[in-house]
């Protein structure tokens, strides 16, 4: 008696029940698709779980094998870098330099409609990683902290300069504790997506009002602290926040 021919089976690899003979999870993908498909599924895990969790049990729940997911990224490593990599790309969208230059409202309503645009683009997921990032010694703050100065916290210190009448940055280049003025208000913008986000408080979806008044409450203190700081000799800039060339 003949044996049956083997069924074909599609798929990028198979998975524990595949090999038992049962039709495999995932489908093949391209490459590029696969690779999106496990980025997506490891933030998922990693806020579900923490990264702690497993490159096996991020294998399990994608339905391949840890060799297939392998493939893709050498290591649970690359895959958070890639996850926050990811993350950084999308709130770097906005050019925060051209918005605070422009003089088509009150610098108040221009810095609240941009953080309102950041902090509601800003999901339960995403929050989650970044506080288990911070938890479980991935320190994203402290990795992302030249771009988050760049992107945002510069273009704020400029604009609030020119509120002040003060110098300008290629005058006179930034000092910490103009930073640390910036990061009273992200951090209160920041802690607002974490009682929404963690805390899961029961705010509202559009947080373009609670935006809009922690900038009106911050504006006129910030600027008179800035002048206050400008009063006194300059101090020394630390290499992240010396102007660029």
């Amino acid at each position: 008696m003949s044996a049956k021919p083997r069924r074909k089976i599609v798929a990028i690899e198979p998975d524990g029940a595949a090999a038992a003979g049962e039709q495999p999870k995932c489908r093949r993908l391209p490459s590029g698709e696969r690779r999106i498909a496990i980025l997506a599924e490891a933030a998922a895990l990693f806020a579900e779980e923490g990264f702690g969790a497993s490159t096996r049990g991020l294998a399990s729940r994608l339905g391949i094998t840890q060799a297939a997911l392998y493939k893709h990224f050498r290591s649970k490593d690359e895959i958070v870098a890639a996850l926050f990599q990811e993350s950084a790309t999308r709130w770097r969208k906005e050019d925060w330099h051209t918005a605070l230059t422009s003089n088509e409202a009150p610098l108040a309503e221009r810095l609240g409609r941009l953080y309102a645009g950041y902090v509601g683009a800003i999901t339960g997921q995403s929050m989650r990683l970044f506080v288990r990032a911070g938890l479980d010694g991935y320190g994203q703050p402290g990795r992302r902290g030249a771009v988050l100065t760049a992107s945002i916290l510069e273009p704020v210190i400029g604009a609030l300069r020119r509120e002040a009448a003060l110098p300008d940055l290629s005058i006179r280049p930034m000092q910490h504790e103009e930073r640390e003025i910036a990061m009273t208000l992200h951090g209160a913008l920041m802690f607002l997506a974490i009682r929404k986000h963690v805390y899961r408080m029961p705010l509202p979806e559009d947080l373009t009002e609670h935006a809009m008044r922690q900038v009106r409450l911050w504006l006129p203190g910030a600027i008179a602290e800035m002048r206050q700081l400008h009063a006194s000799p300059p101090e020394e800039i630390v290499p992240q926040l010396a102007p660029r060339q």
